[in-house]
């Protein structure tokens, strides 16, 4: 509930940025051409672009965070854990039964705030063709166009593409919460240390540290929005998240299965 009502409250956010910002470099006609030299430019498909990238990189990774770190340090925290283990289960299966059941909360957020960007911006702001020019979303070096149903069904791949990114902040958080006790200390540091490396893989200056945090590869979805979609880096990409969730939940897992108090 509380993710839900947050998602609607900077979907509501963006929608008035949107409106605000065409209204004011148009003079009120909310008409782009002069901004983008493109008439059709302010429209759903743009919203949904525009919203879904900043949510999936500063929104949904606090709630999968939180979600990961709530799994073990948390249940340890409440003393609930140990009950769990007292029956006939090993600690293995629990682990990888709480990690799918994680896994399939970040798919239903990234889908669900994907839908609900798709409906705000298609219904509020106006249908149209996806067009994305050189600019702060760093997606392409060159004027790109789509058809609206082109970026539709880009928009459908790119759910189970984001939703991967997701996997990896959450396999990360998975990992301190099997370190800590407290389930507020496991999230706090999570999403601390989710935001120092996001903007550390951004800034121009730690180039050389990108290749080797996560947070450099989890909007690779941004290729499939291009009307030639560079196959070959986008799974190399996804390969890349799938490594560094691999080696966070193999770590997780170790640590949880020698944590002697429980």
């Amino acid at each position: 509930m509380l993710a839900a009502l947050s998602s609607a409250l900077f979907l509501t956010l963006m929608l008035v940025g949107f409106y605000t910002y065409a209204r004011n470099h148009t003079r009120g006609a909310f008409d782009f051409g002069y901004t983008f030299e493109n008439e059709s430019y302010f429209n759903g498909l743009t919203f949904t672009v525009y919203s879904f990238y900043f949510g999936f990189l500063l929104v949904l990774p606090i709630f999968v965070a939180t979600e990961g770190s709530a799994q073990i340090a948390g249940e340890t925290s409440d003393r609930t854990l140990g009950l769990l283990l007292i029956r006939p289960i090993t600690k293995s299966r629990l682990f990888f039964t709480k990690v799918a059941v994680s896994a399939g909360y970040a798919v239903c957020l990234a889908g669900g705030f994907l839908v609900l960007s798709l409906g705000v911006g298609l219904f509020a702001v106006g249908w149209g063709d996806l067009d994305l020019y050189p600019g702060v979303l760093q997606m392409t070096d060159r004027h790109q166009h789509l058809s609206q149903s082109q970026a539709l069904l880009r928009f459908a791949l790119i759910w189970p593409a984001a939703s991967l990114g997701l996997w990896t902040t959450l396999a990360f958080a998975f990992l301190l919460s099997a370190w800590m006790k407290s389930a507020v200390n496991a999230a706090a540091v999570s999403i601390s240390l989710y935001l120092v490396m996001h903007v550390v893989s951004g800034v121009h200056f730690f180039e050389e540290l990108r290749p080797i945090l996560f947070t450099s590869y989890l909007a690779y979805w941004r290729g499939l929005l291009q009307e030639d979609v560079p196959w070959t880096q986008v799974g190399r990409d996804a390969a890349k998240l799938l490594g560094f969730a691999f080696v966070f939940l193999a770590l997780a897992h170790r640590r949880f299965r020698l944590r002697e108090e429980l």
